[in-house]
């Protein structure tokens, strides 16, 4: 009877879903934690990441499918991931112990001495932050006047691309976590980014040429933490630079007594800048797309919403046009923004920066082909919860609408529960698995407890036959000593060297 028990919970669980508020479900809690030896949890997914190599490096004119490769999903999910790092960032600056000691006063009226100096007093949490934030600026003005020494150090060593091929910074040259964050700021802020990079004199086209480092950041961020680990050379070279610890926090701690701030002198308020950007890192904390279930339909969803927006809108560039929209096509608005020369070649495809529109049907009809897309529909106001995006993965046309009082008396269905109710029941139930799961890996990480496990779900499953099946497809490549021959019927074979090597200091040996 094992299947009219399975067939009556299901059409339970249909019912029950059909019938209450999404945002109410009463969602699966119990999972075994993970063991040392066994599968581990990785919350996101590593291969939502895969494809953020993908940054087009040619300095001469793009193609449409160049155009549209950029800004990914892969760029959007490390945005989050580092957006997340700049909120962690905050965070740990308002946990710090800094006292602030109050000179005494003087009273004119009553005595010539001054009154004796107050108590150290604790600095509030969001002076603290502030404090932060200058201080990152005074390091970045450094950062940024030493610059040209980075770039020709990366230059030489790690760009292999030719004349032709712009310069993109790897792992070894990022800068810490403060420095990335007012960089950040200051990169989408056009024309303040453009007046600092002119001022770099025979550096600035390179600096134009930059893309906001996201495989290199992809690379460094701890997952589990959201924290920046810069590798051993990258902390050097800054050291080098700028002549200060990496560690913001220990600079924090222990100031010297004398910083150069640099050569270099940026006109624009760059403290303001990063206070700008408070309301996009706490939105996308409060919405946590990094740890949700449904984070690569999300960011799929929310790229093709922001290629919409632009066919719609060529012209809207400003950013009051743009804080309308929704936070995934913000996040990609942003994304885009942060490779400044893809971003320049696109407007002037899409007819942003010109008054001839055909380049921009153009575009419009290439993307249709490349991405499958029917025509933008209008923009409706959609919650981006966790829930109604992974019910999303299932139905994309989705819109969550709080239940009335009065609808949840009636017994006819309405329009958000007949959307639920044409889904099966092995489908809710893998929805609400998938959201009780992320739900409770979440709360054991804030716990510090082991993250719970769970077996692999159908999509995990088929994920993984796909990547074996490349993998197959690929073949397997020779390593060191080894060497393929091809047999007389047409078939491959992996032998290896007789001989043996021995690596010495000047590189390799053959005896």
């Amino acid at each position: 009877m094992p299947f009219f028990k399975s067939f009556r919970s299901g059409a339970k669980v249909v019912d029950q879903a059909v019938n209450l508020d999404p945002h109410t479900w009463t969602l699966p809690s119990s999972y075994k934690p993970s063991q040392a030896d066994g599968k581990q949890t990785i919350i996101p997914d590593p291969r939502v990441f895969s494809n953020v190599f993908s940054i087009p490096c040619e300095t001469e004119t793009q193609s449409i499918e160049t155009l549209l490769a950029y800004p990914d999903a892969s760029h959007a999910a490390v945005h989050l991931a580092l957006l997340e790092c700049f909120r962690n960032l905050k965070a740990s600056a308002k946990a710090l112990d800094v006292k602030v000691i109050q000179p005494p006063s003087y009273d004119e009226t009553k005595s010539p001495e001054p009154a004796s100096p107050s108590e150290p007093t604790q600095l509030p949490a969001s002076k603290k932050w502030d404090l932060l934030i200058k201080l990152a600026v005074t390091r970045f003005t450094t950062w940024w006047s030493g610059i040209e020494l980075l770039l020709n150090h990366a230059s030489a060593y790690s760009h292999h691309g030719g004349t032709r091929a712009a310069l993109q910074l790897t792992k070894d040259y990022l800068p810490p976590l403060d420095i990335l964050l007012v960089w950040y700021a200051l990169m989408l802020s056009p024309e303040a980014y453009e007046a600092a990079c002119n001022a770099q004199g025979a550096n600035a086209t390179r600096l134009k040429n930059l893309c906001f480092p996201w495989p290199a950041i992809r690379d460094v961020i701890d997952m589990d933490k959201m924290q920046l680990v810069l590798p051993r050379s990258a902390q050097k070279l800054f050291s080098n630079i700028t002549s200060q610890p990496c560690d913001i926090l220990e600079y924090l701690q222990s100031p010297p007594a004398y910083t150069d701030t640099g050569k270099v002198c940026i006109e624009t308020d760059l403290f303001s800048e990063v206070k700008r950007h408070e309301d996009i890192i706490e939105e996308s904390h409060k919405l946590l797309w990094i740890r949700s279930p449904a984070l690569q339909g999300s960011l799929i969803r929310a790229g093709l919403e922001y290629l919409d927006f632009h066919l719609r809108e060529p012209n809207a560039v400003e950013e009051e046009t743009v804080c309308h929209q929704s936070f995934g096509v913000r996040l990609f608005w942003r994304t885009h923004r942060l490779f400044p020369r893809q971003y320049n070649a696109f407007l002037r495809e899409i007819g942003g920066a010109q008054p001839d529109q055909t380049q921009g049907q153009d575009l419009k009809r290439d993307a249709k082909i490349l991405f499958d897309m029917n025509d933008p529909s209008p923009i409706q106001e959609h919650c981006h919860c966790w829930t109604c995006e992974r019910i999303r993965d299932d139905l994309p046309e989705f819109v969550y609408i709080k239940p009335s009082t009065a609808a949840s008396s009636s017994t006819s269905l309405s329009p958000m529960q007949k959307q639920i109710s044409s889904l099966s029941a092995e489908a809710l139930l893998q929805i609400q698995d998938d959201l009780g799961f992320c739900l409770a890996v979440e709360d054991a990480r804030r716990s510090g407890l082991p993250l719970p496990t769970r077996p692999p779900t159908a999509a995990e499953k088929e994920a993984d036959k796909i990547a074996k099946q490349k993998q197959k497809e690929l073949g397997y490549r020779p390593g060191l000593n080894e060497y393929v021959e091809v047999l007389p019927d047409g078939r491959r074979k992996i032998r290896t060297h007789k001989y043996k090597y021995t690596t010495g200091m000047w590189g390799m040996a053959l005896f």
